[in-house]
């Protein structure tokens, strides 16, 4: 009996994190307004304002459990691959540079950016950042930050709940799941030393070449 009962609680537990993961991305995409023939419109700080109004509806533990979501998806894109597209979509923006300076608070707000583009999009990245300019994904490349998602849950529970301490999604996630790795938590790792300049331009000819492309699109 008691190993039934651990059965039982092992696929509860599964099917919460499945739906929890299906809250965020969901909430990402239905806040998304601006896909289509409207792409070339859209804007990182327009599309949180809108998450932010879609999550305020939501109750304590949806926020939560999307803040624990975010920070995990977070640490995922912690890697040497994702920096190097980085490099490249940060060093197209005004003059051709690819210098490889990775600074911190750039690179988390990055990757927020790059969660906003939907889960389709995160899965082939993680697999390969040669699929993130393709046509199956438009969006521009001028703003390649979205700091906002950081404060995201708090922002959308103080909507509802002025009394309330400012960060109190944030810490109710640290204190619920100690072993999730916060965005700025000095934990977080890479395998390898990014490549950048010449060495990345070999690397990645042909997403250097789109990047461009889309930048003048």
């Amino acid at each position: 009996m008691v190993y039934c009962h651990k059965n039982i609680s092992i696929t509860f537990s599964i099917k919460l994190v499945i739906s929890m993961e299906n809250f965020f991305w969901e909430s990402i995409e239905k806040s998304n307004q601006w896909t289509g023939e409207h792409w070339k419109e859209y804007e990182p700080n327009e599309h949180i304002k809108s998450l932010t109004n879609l999550l305020s509806t939501s109750n304590k533990e949806e926020l939560i459990q999307f803040e624990k979501t975010l920070q995990e998806k977070l640490h995922i894109l912690y890697t040497q691959e994702i920096a190097e597209l980085y490099f490249i979509l940060d060093g197209i923006r005004d003059t051709i540079d690819f210098d490889g300076y990775l600074s911190d608070d750039g690179f988390i707000y990055f990757r927020c950016w790059l969660l906003l583009k939907g889960k389709d999009f995160f899965e082939d990245i993680t697999k390969d950042i040669n699929l993130a300019i393709s046509e199956r994904y438009p969006f521009p490349v001028e703003e390649i930050w979205a700091e906002g998602l950081l404060y995201i849950s708090d922002k959308a529970y103080a909507l509802h709940h002025e009394n309330e301490d400012l960060n109190t999604i944030q810490d109710a996630v640290e204190e619920l799941y100690p072993d999730v790795i916060h965005f700025d938590s000095m934990d977080n790792e890479m395998e390898d030393e990014p490549a950048y300049g010449e060495e990345l331009e070999a690397k990645y000819p042909e997403l250097i070449a789109k990047a461009i492309a889309r930048k003048g699109n």
